[in-house]
């Protein structure tokens, strides 16, 4: 009887062992299906999924995802062709609007100074002055969309003193802040702030940030540069009317603008901003608190400065 029971005892090992590597076939299996189908979603790899254990429902499973994968793949090449062609459109609208805006408003000009409208005409004809103006500017941002969205196959970049710009961009708004009466403080360090980045690009950021702060700004902007942890940051803080409901975390999307309709804009201006940011790989934020809003953005120093 004790053969029998070594032979039975035997044979339940083996089969133990077999099912143990089966399952552990199976488990490595599942494991390259899952790391294969990421690559293949991602972009990454362009090969189909397959089998390195024969079995039936495997095999079956693998052409699923394979052509599953596949489905993806062409529906998301089709949504970005469709994406390339529409922002194609509105670059080339916004180019061409350009030319009967700028010979509308030429004319209108011209009739201004020819003395010829009066009265009431002439209120008209400012008004619609003032229109052709905010039209150029949506055109404008429309067209800056465009650009700021297209996918840059490498962005330049190089060592940037963001003191240095954030200090120029900051003289370009005196004449504004002069007429406006808005309190405007800078804390900007006198020495050299380096971060890697393209120049034009993070000039655009905060002309955007310097651009939102006056039209928002009540009485007060802020403007601060920090270093610190390895990080600079950039802060424009400004203070707010209380029916400009902002919502952080929309902020950054497009045609996003505050609860109030009295200031003009196409809500595109942080869109860009973020837009910008992302292809040069800096972070930025906003919060609302105690009547003011703060938005910054948030670079890798080149080197450890301390304040």
């Amino acid at each position: 009887m004790d053969i029998y029971y070594k032979i039975v005892i035997g044979l339940l090992l083996i089969i133990v062992a077999v099912l143990f590597i089966r399952v552990m076939q199976y488990k490595r299996q599942m494991r390259i299906f899952a790391d294969k189908l990421k690559a293949r979603l991602d972009g990454g790899v362009d090969q189909d999924i397959h089998v390195e254990y024969f079995d039936r429902d495997i095999l079956q499973l693998a052409n699923a995802l394979n052509d599953y994968s596949d489905q993806i793949k062409e529906k998301n090449l089709a949504v970005e062709k469709d994406r390339a062609r529409l922002k194609s459109v509105i670059a080339g609208i916004s180019h061409d609007f350009r030319t009967p805006l700028t010979a509308a408003k030429g004319y209108m000009q011209l009739m201004k100074k020819g003395g010829h409208v009066i009265g009431k005409d002439q209120e008209y004809l400012d008004i619609a002055l003032a229109k052709t103006d905010y039209l150029r500017v949506l055109s404008d941002a429309f067209f800056e969309v465009s650009s700021a969205e297209a996918k840059d196959d490498e962005i330049e970049t190089a060592d940037v003193d963001v003191a240095a710009l954030l200090t120029s961009q900051a003289f370009e708004q005196y004449d504004w802040v002069k007429e406006s009466g808005v309190n405007v403080t800078f804390d900007i360090p006198e020495q050299l702030v380096i971060v890697r980045s393209n120049e034009t690009m993070l000039s655009r950021i905060f002309a955007n940030f310097f651009s939102n702060a006056r039209k928002y700004a009540k009485s007060r902007i802020s403007v601060r540069l920090v270093c610190e942890d390895g990080r600079v940051e950039v802060i424009f803080e400004n203070d707010i009317d209380l029916d400009d409901e902002i919502d952080v975390d929309t902020i950054f999307d497009a045609f996003c603008r505050g609860k109030s309709r009295q200031k003009e804009g196409a809500g595109l201006g942080l869109y860009i901003v973020r837009c910008l940011a992302d292809k040069l790989g800096h972070e930025v934020s906003a919060e609302v608190q105690d009547g003011g809003f703060a938005i910054n953005i948030s670079m890798v120093a080149e080197q450890n400065y301390k304040e």
